[in-house]
């Protein structure tokens, strides 16, 4: 077995459940119709809406402008923000459970997320509404935040940069995320890997890699 000392988690699939197409039909239903969707999200993307808001190179307010400006139809903030997190969903207690006792067990435990100002700020409210934490990040030894890092995934350099500001050996870390992709750079920088499915039963998954 591979000495892990580390462990590098995703957040979304991984530990939040979440449903993207929630997102995308709430999206449809304020620009008229799916394929009016489709054209706005390939637009925002052309023009790095999403990964410039993911990286922090654009705010919230810019974020939200974007998308009023390619909807022909008038948005309020209010429903664009509701319809961007109605993919969040909830973080079950047993892999709360399963953090506090890989934590106790004296693995060394680390959050790296693709994310955004307005999904943490309502994530945050999620684990405070359904399990009472209002801040989970002491949950981890340190949080990267790829709109506070400017860094994402799937590129080589932020698990270099990770990996750096952890102080910790990649042969001695494992990394886990639900998109395949995500993990062709992570095993580049040297990190274990694991190919989780999205929202499954991750204490099963994790302990049987760990052979706990």
């Amino acid at each position: 077995m591979k000495d892990i000392k580390n462990i590098i988690f995703d957040f979304g699939g991984v530990l939040l459940n979440l449903d993207p197409s929630r997102t995308a039909t709430c999206f449809a239903a304020l620009f008229g119709s799916q394929a009016a969707q489709v054209q706005a999200y390939l637009h925002l993307d052309n023009n790095n809406i999403f990964t410039d808001y993911e990286v922090g190179k654009i705010d919230t307010a810019t974020f939200v402008a974007a998308i009023q400006a390619a909807n022909p139809i008038p948005t309020t903030t209010e429903q664009i923000e509701t319809a961007w997190s109605a993919m969040l969903l909830d973080f079950p207690p047993q892999r709360l459970a399963l953090l506090r006792e890989l934590k106790e067990a004296g693995y060394r435990l680390f959050l790296l997320s693709n994310i955004n100002e307005i999904h943490l700020r309502d994530v945050r409210i999620i684990m405070e509404n359904t399990l009472g934490l209002s801040d989970f990040d002491p949950l981890f030894e340190a949080v990267y935040y790829s709109h506070l890092i400017g860094h994402r995934k799937p590129e080589k350099a932020t698990y270099d940069y990770v990996l750096q500001q952890a102080g910790i050996e990649a042969s001695e870390s494992v990394f886990i995320d639900d998109t395949a992709s995500n993990l062709v750079g992570a095993r580049q920088a040297g990190l274990h890997t694991i190919h989780h499915q999205a929202n499954s039963d991750l204490n099963r998954r994790l302990k049987s890699y760990l052979e706990l």
